[in-house]
This record gives structure tokens, C-alpha cells and sequence, in this order.
């Protein structure tokens, strides 16, 4: 893999120096952990300060453009590490189900009547009915 820096600007205001690269590579694209191990072998800068803000790839080539950045007090995270494989989780045995021997009137819930509603509100009801009297349309 061969990495070319095309421009390199320092940015003074946020401690750092932007570098945009041409990049060569056989195979597939390189990964940012592979790139950021690259920089800091050909700068000799220390790895935890160079971040990778983007790869992009050339249509039907073999290659590509790089931005980063090499920080002079931020620490960056190390790509290597930050991909590691996950542990396999151990499948817990299985446990023995009991045998079902539950009737279908212990599984199914008992369903509870409504309460009835009150004799005192009917009472109410029969006395208000019978305390109104009945209209004929005819005028006594």
C-alpha cells in the first residue's frame, strides 16, 4: 500500500494538521485501522493522534482519497482496537419442562359475574314512575 500526501494545511485554531492523500492498495479497500497504523509508520507520529475522517474509493481502480487529521493534544481512539471480535455467549442448557397435567379448568381463569345492580336504585325508579302521572293528550 502506498500513500501519497497531496495537501497538508495546519489549523492552528483547533490544534491540528488536515492532511488529504492519494492512496494505493491492492485487494480491497483498506480499513481505517490499516490506514491510521500506515500514516502513523510514514510520519512518524504517534498512533493515538491520527484520526481518519473519511476513505473514498475510485470507480474501477485500485485505489483512492484519504482525509485525516493529526491532532496535537486530543487523543484519538485506535481503530485496531475499537473492532474486536465478539465472544461467543454460552447457550444455557435447557431446562426439563414439567410435564402438563393441568386440566383446562386450572388454565383458563374463572371469569367473575358483574355485581348485580342495587334493589335501592330500582326502588328509586318504581317510586319516581309511579309519582308522575300519565299523560292522555286531553285536557281535564
Amino acid at each position: 500500500m502506498k500513500i501519497n500526501i497531496t495537501e497538508e494545511k495546519q489549523n492552528s485554531a483547533l490544534k491540528r494538521k488536515e492532511l488529504i492523500a492519494e492512496i494505493e492498495y491492492d485487494g480491497p479497500t483498506s480499513s481505517k485501522a490499516e490506514l491510521q497504523k500506515m500514516l502513523s509508520e510514514t510520519l512518524n507520529v504517534d498512533i493515538k493522534k491520527i484520526e481518519i475522517k473519511k476513505i473514498l474509493s475510485h470507480i474501477g481502480k485500485a485505489g483512492g482519497r484519504l482525509w485525516a487529521n493529526i491532532w496535537e493534544e486530543k487523543e484519538v481512539p485506535i481503530y485496531a482496537e475499537l473492532k474486536k471480535p465478539k465472544e461467543a455467549k454460552p447457550k444455557e442448557e435447557k431446562r426439563e419442562e414439567a410435564p402438563k397435567e393441568k386440566s383446562k379448568e386450572e388454565a383458563k381463569p374463572v371469569k367473575e359475574k358483574p355485581p348485580e345492580p342495587k334493589p335501592e336504585k330500582v326502588e328509586e325508579k318504581k317510586e319516581k314512575a309511579e309519582a308522575k302521572p300519565e299523560k292522555d293528550g286531553a285536557k281535564e
